[in-house]
């Protein structure tokens, strides 16, 4: 899926997400010439604006009244963001959305306090905010993808990776973000405890959606699509769900392969022939149908948590199709 793409869906709000994308001018405005660079490579490479889209667009459907709406948008687009740039330090990686990565340009010290200086933006500008209840779920979820970075890290190059840890570094790194957008609408809009709730879930539901078929690309976009190597998460030592599952299912073949792949490095390129013994072995035991299984499951999920709401009927139409729009998204 492409910004084009989503472009019908963010119609009904694209005077607030102009909004936004000013608010993220002021927030990341500064006298530093060296936080001026950064903060321009950041905005050249952005992305879909999809968190702040899904708080605006909540945010109309429950009926809000103020610009908090904007500024909360902006906040957690900052917080996505930093912690894109911290995982860039972390995955030594050097492309992102075709672009060069701020360490491969700047280095790492100069990339990971700019991370730190995005987080505090984004809760100062919370703060200002005074809802104490909105600075909760902030709190909450920032801290809690953090640990969801701390718990990836350590599973890194392990081949005895369970599947709970992969869906717990799932929940906390991507669910919870999505979660933390919806909810906040609804907390603005004053909703009542189980609309917030209802809310919340349709968030996760679609932040699971969203990272199942991330994974999925992985495996099988081009690296045009993605913008960055194939199989960039199994030579950072990651195993995601389609990775975890062929090691289920034909763990003597695929372990050698696996093992080798990380010996190269990261800064080296799969071998060819290591490459296309993988995907025959992904073919052969159908490693990448429980991953779009699932996908499909949450996705459907979100919509029916989100029926029983009651909300602007326009809106509404729109956030019951975007879970089934993300899931054919092909970057």
């Amino acid at each position: 899926m492409s910004r084009l793409d989503l472009l019908r869906y963010f119609t009904p709000i694209a005077v607030q997400l102009a909004a936004v994308e000013d608010e993220l001018q002021h927030l990341l405005s500064s006298d530093l010439p060296v936080v001026k660079k950064l903060a321009e490579h950041v905005r050249s490479g952005q992305g879909k604006r999809l968190r702040p889209a899904l708080v605006l667009l909540a945010a109309k459907f429950c009926g809000v009244e103020t610009r908090e709406d904007v500024r909360f948008g902006a906040i957690f687009e900052l917080i996505h963001t930093a912690t894109l740039v911290h995982d860039d330090v972390i995955d030594h990686a050097s492309l992102r959305r075709s672009k060069p990565t701020l360490n491969a340009v700047w280095g790492n010290t100069l990339t990971v306090l700019f991370g730190d200086l995005l987080y505090l933006h984004a809760m100062s500008s919370a703060i200002r905010g005074r809802n104490w209840r909105l600075m909760e779920i902030l709190s909450d979820v920032t801290t809690r993808m953090i640990e969801g970075e701390l718990i990836q890290n350590d599973c890194l190059y392990n081949l005895g990776t369970l599947r709970k840890d992969y869906f717990e570094i799932q929940e906390r790194k991507t669910a919870l973000l999505f979660g933390g957008c919806m909810e906040s609408a609804a907390v603005m809009a004053d909703r009542s405890a189980p609309d917030c709730a209802a809310l919340r879930d349709y968030g996760l539901e679609i932040g699971r959606a969203f990272q199942l078929v991330d994974d999925l690309l992985d495996y099988t976009a081009t690296s045009e699509q993605l913008g960055k190597p194939v199989l960039s998460d199994l030579r950072e030592g990651k195993l995601t769900l389609p990775m975890l599952t062929l090691l289920e299912r034909a763990p003597r073949d695929t372990e050698p392969i696996v093992r080798r792949i990380w010996e190269v490095g990261e800064a080296s390129p799969i071998k060819p022939e290591d490459e296309a013994q993988l995907r025959a072995l992904i073919t052969r035991y159908d490693a990448l149908s429980e991953t779009r299984n699932l996908a499909a499951k949450s996705s459907k999920a979100a919509v029916a948590v989100l029926s029983a709401v009651a909300g602007k009927a326009s809106i509404k139409k729109l956030l019951l199709e975007i879970p089934e729009i993300l899931l054919e998204r092909s970057k």
